[in-house]
């Protein structure tokens, strides 16, 4: 019986590999639910000033302030923000199958909050059932900014309590809010408490409910010293898997982050103790419920202000806000975070003013990539024409030493040494490798300007693509098929029966069945890939399909035009012939300047 053919260095990239996936399948598994209903819209005639409400009869109200990307509609009862759509982006409609429906980032009042003020006498205001009118509706001509208030009176007493909403007339996501008494005697009692409450269910947006609300969770920043707005503290995060909840000291703004959208909270002053708790849903249009909880002052004739931020999670947008809302953006950990953010989405950006189709982008950014990394995929090639070259020499060591394992390790280790190559050189190029693979896992599902793009048969490039639905669930794989994987897995396939073809088994006795041949584990790899990434973002099988079709075209061209087989033989050879005379020319002069010292005695 023949050796099995085995390269140590693939397998322990494999096993690598394999790890990789299994870790990162387990951290992105997720729980999570529901909430939907309508109302009537009414409407504000800026040029007059004037509020027009469609509906006399019914007490609650809505009215409608908005600029270029954002229309908010306001309610009366409560006073806050009802509805808040996003112009520019599109929800993923089920029936149409693509992204057709208006984007609710708010809907129907699953964003609520209230204020509430307890005094000593028992006395207690909740702002969520008072009733707001409005009272004064500006527009700055010079910036554009759109002023409202909403004003409730003091249901024990003078007084009253202002709300008021600021929106820009630009591409601004971002609104103000304020809170301002006016001759409210409740603040007059000593032993005030008051405090606010927001509560936020998350609405799916997204193809995939699961995968989306595996991006879904609460982030936060905080600063060491509450006098000092330090926005280069890192970014903290609440799990995204399970429920959970904790006191923050020190904010300076929290996020609740989708997978591409985000509402931000971002107080004027640092808030000292917030309470937060994030919520899973399993099922339903709501992802998560997120509770929060902070204790606020009201001093007379000053303003409680915020600044609420509803909008995407795009890079470029972020950033002008110079306190660090980038960092939100789920871009991997570590230095795996670094390579997309300072390689990967750098060559997609520049690929991007080629206005191609995205589908396009990606095909020429693996190009691109493959061709850096050329240099390290030659020495690979170079390495394993080598290991085929001198494959009868290591046939022969394991017949020879077929019973003595470390004498034909040691012989095979001088074989190398000889022959001038580093068997180890293989698995440290795959070791370099792995963290462009890991990254890629983050860098595709969280680029906004790939969500929704289409690309010959796929709707979305950052879910997955699906040409066939199933009627039952296989774990791992999911209940559809991926037509983009199945190529991927395909061409995986193809280019490691090429790359393995000719490998020996150099440490496996051909008597010794003992050692189990693992040579099939090269070959389960593709069927392993088949099973993790069916349900991933469609962009990420297409890099790893072209990668591959690119791995099997460099590997016929350095083959034919790079390589030659024949004479790195030869090359071998004479390296081996040089050492054989190197060594003989040593032993013949020991043995004259023996043969002299006898002579002379």
């Amino acid at each position: 019986m023949k050796d099995k053919n085995l390269d140590y260095s693939s397998i322990i990239g494999l096993i690598l590999i394999l790890s990789v996936l299994i870790i990162f399948t387990y951290f992105n598994n997720n729980n999570h639910t529901n909430t939907n209903k309508h109302n009537n819209s009414k409407k504000l005639d800026l040029n007059h000033q004037e509020f027009s409400i469609t509906d006399q009869r019914k007490k609650n109200h809505f009215f409608l302030l908005e600029n270029n990307v954002l229309k908010l509609k306001i309610s009366s009862l409560g006073g806050g923000i009802h509805d808040v759509l996003l112009k520019k982006y599109k929800a993923y409609d089920s029936l149409l199958s693509y992204h057709a429906k208006n984007l609710y980032l708010i809907k129907n009042s699953s964003f609520l909050y209230k204020l509430s003020f307890l005094n000593q006498k028992g006395l207690n205001i909740n702002t969520n059932t008072l009733y707001f009118q409005p009272i004064f509706l500006e527009k700055n001509k010079k910036s554009g900014i759109r002023t409202l208030t909403m004003r409730a009176k003091n249901p024990y007493g003078r007084g009253f309590l202002d709300y008021i909403y600021t929106i820009g007339e630009t591409n601004q996501y971002d609104i103000g809010f304020s809170i301002r008494t006016k001759n409210f005697s409740f603040f007059k009692k000593k032993g005030l408490v008051s405090y606010l409450n927001l509560e936020h269910k998350i609405l799916s947006l997204e193809k995939d409910r699961n995968w989306e609300n595996s991006y879904t969770q609460v982030c936060y920043s905080v600063s060491s010293n509450n006098e000092n707005r330090n926005y280069s503290d890192s970014v903290k995060y609440l799990s995204e898997k399970k429920t959970e909840d904790k006191n923050i000291y020190g904010v300076k703004w929290i996020s609740h982050k989708q997978q591409f959208f985000s509402f931000i909270l971002i107080p004027e002053k640092i808030l000292k103790s917030v309470f937060v708790q994030s919520e899973n849903f399993s099922s339903g249009f709501v992802l998560k419920k997120i509770q929060l909880r902070t204790f606020i002052n009201p001093v007379k004739n000053e303003d409680i202000s915020f600044r609420f931020y509803f909008g995407p999670l795009d890079l470029k947008i972020l950033k002008k806000y110079q306190n660090g809302f980038e960092n939100i953006i789920p871009f991997g950990w570590g230095f795996l975070k670094w390579i997309n953010k300072y390689f990967f989405l750098i060559v997609f950006q520049f690929l991007e003013k080629t206005n191609l189709n995205y589908g396009v982008i990606i095909i020429l950014m693996t190009i691109v990539v493959k061709l850096i990394l050329y240099p390290i995929t030659y020495k690979q090639y170079k390495l394993s024409a080598i290991m085929k070259s001198i494959r009868p020499e290591i046939e022969k060591l394991n017949h020879k030493y077929r019973k003595d394992v470390f004498k034909k390790q040691r012989a095979i280790m001088e074989l190398y040494h000889n022959v001038g190559i580093n068997p180890m050189s293989g698995c440290i190029s795959t070791l370099f490798q792995i963290p462009i693979f890991y990254s890629l896992f983050k860098f595709f599902p969280t680029i906004i300007n790939l969500r929704g793009k289409s690309f010959l048969w796929v709707e979305d490039l950052t879910s997955y693509d699906s040409i066939l639905k199933l009627p039952f669930f296989i774990p791992f794989y999911g209940n559809h098929v991926s037509l983009l994987t199945l190529l991927y897995s395909l061409a995986l396939l193809v280019y490691t029966k090429l790359s393995n073809n000719g490998k020996n088994n150099f440490s496996k006795n051909e008597n010794d069945s003992s050692i189990p041949d693992m040579n099939f584990l090269l070959y389960l790899m593709p069927i392993v890939m088949l099973l993790f990434i069916n349900s991933y973002a469609s962009a990420l099988s297409l890099y790893y399909f072209t990668s591959n079709v690119i791995n099997i075209g460099f590997f016929f061209f350095i083959k034919e035009f790079m390589l030659n087989e024949k004479k790195i033989f030869i090359k071998i050879q004479e390296k081996k012939e040089i050492k054989r005379n190197y060594w003989n020319n040593i032993i013949k002069k020991i043995t004259n300047k023996r043969n002299k010292n006898s002579i002379k005695e």
